[in-house]
């Protein structure tokens, strides 16, 4: 009896222990703003990404957000790939509370620079390109990246850490060159119209960076006036984004990028994207190119909320078995 009491003894201490450092996991969900906004996907079993029936269903959305499975995700801002308000959720737990939301063009303009410096920095091959720039061809591209559609994230997961750091699961593409590449056209096409076509007189298709600076050289002792000089500037910056898409198309590599989202937690405000692709299994349904990747970002000092392991969970059902195995003894002995 003596060693049975011992027993049950160490047994209640561990479980008891146990239970005190057993993390709660509960986290509510709010969604804010316009919830029309907000829809929730599935991954379908074909590999292809499929929208949901729960438009603005917030079950659907918090079940998506905490499934452990990225593929489920929700969009925030789904209606355009251009948001033009902050929409998405408050998750609390405890003390600790964070807002995700959409990035609008203001948000851009807030941290684009920091976005283009971490994109250059992972994909070195076009940062010497890009040092060659003139300050307006970089004030160009830089505003036209918003373009990309990566403003109205799809959050395939959220979850907060053991000191209320924030983990995200975002969704993106694997390789964005295409994408890139029909924005640097975009921006070719509208310097063209703008007044470059006028200055060189020949066809778009036929104009290389040599006669650019052909022509450069020829309106540079005229620089004086403030016309030529502008036109000098146009005709740089055209160079610049010939220069820039010929990097693009000749580099082989991959260039993976996250969608965005804008996080306020703790006092802080971060903007959540990662160039550290995993590859999702799916793709959207139209263009069989998006969402093919994921994506995990966090705030500073994340660090896991740690889970009861396997033998622990088994000990605390071994001391409710011992309860229930003594009132079995008390009712075999009356």
């Amino acid at each position: 009896m003596n060693f049975q009491k011992l027993v049950i003894g160490a047994s209640m201490a561990i479980g008891v222990s146990a239970l005190a450092t057993a993390p709660a996991h509960a986290t509510s969900f709010s969604f804010d703003n316009n919830t029309g906004e907000i829809n929730t996907y599935t991954g379908g079993s074909d590999g292809t990404f499929i929208r949901g029936n729960a438009q603005g269903g917030t079950n659907a959305a918090i079940q998506a957000l905490t499934d452990n499975d990225p593929t489920s995700n929700v969009e925030l801002w789904y209606s355009t790939e251009n948001p033009t308000s902050n929409v998405g959720f408050t998750a609390t737990q405890g003390n600790y509370t964070a807002t995700v939301s959409s990035v609008t063009a203001n948000d851009w303009n807030n941290f684009g620079s920091q976005w283009v410096g971490d994109l250059l920095n992972t994909y070195t091959p076009f940062k010497s390109v890009w040092n060659g720039f003139s300050a307006s061809t970089k004030s160009l591209i830089t505003s036209s990246f918003s373009s990309l559609g990566i403003g109205d994230p799809n959050i395939g997961g959220f979850q907060f850490g053991q000191n209320g750091a924030v983990q995200l699961q975002l969704v993106g593409d694997l390789d964005v060159k295409t994408k890139l590449s029909a924005t640097i056209s975009s921006n070719l096409n509208a310097a063209w119209s703008g007044g470059v076509g006028a200055i060189l007189g020949k066809a778009q298709a036929s104009i290389t960076v040599s006669d650019i600076d052909a022509k450069i050289s020829l309106l540079k002792p005229l620089s004086a006036s403030t016309t030529v000089q502008a036109q000098i500037n146009l005709l740089t910056s055209y160079k610049d984004l010939l220069n820039f898409q010929t990097t693009l198309n000749g580099y082989a590599g991959g260039i993976g990028v996250s969608e965005i989202a804008k996080v306020v937690t703790g006092g802080q405000t971060y903007y959540a994207y990662s160039f550290n692709p995993t590859v999702s299994g799916i793709t959207a349904s139209d263009d069989r190119l998006s969402y093919s990747a994921c994506y995990t970002w966090n705030t500073p000092g994340y660090t896991p909320t740690p889970v009861p392991e396997s033998s622990v969970m088994l000990g605390l059902l071994g001391v409710a078995g011992i309860f229930v195995t003594q009132r079995k003894f008390k009712k075999a002995s009356i």
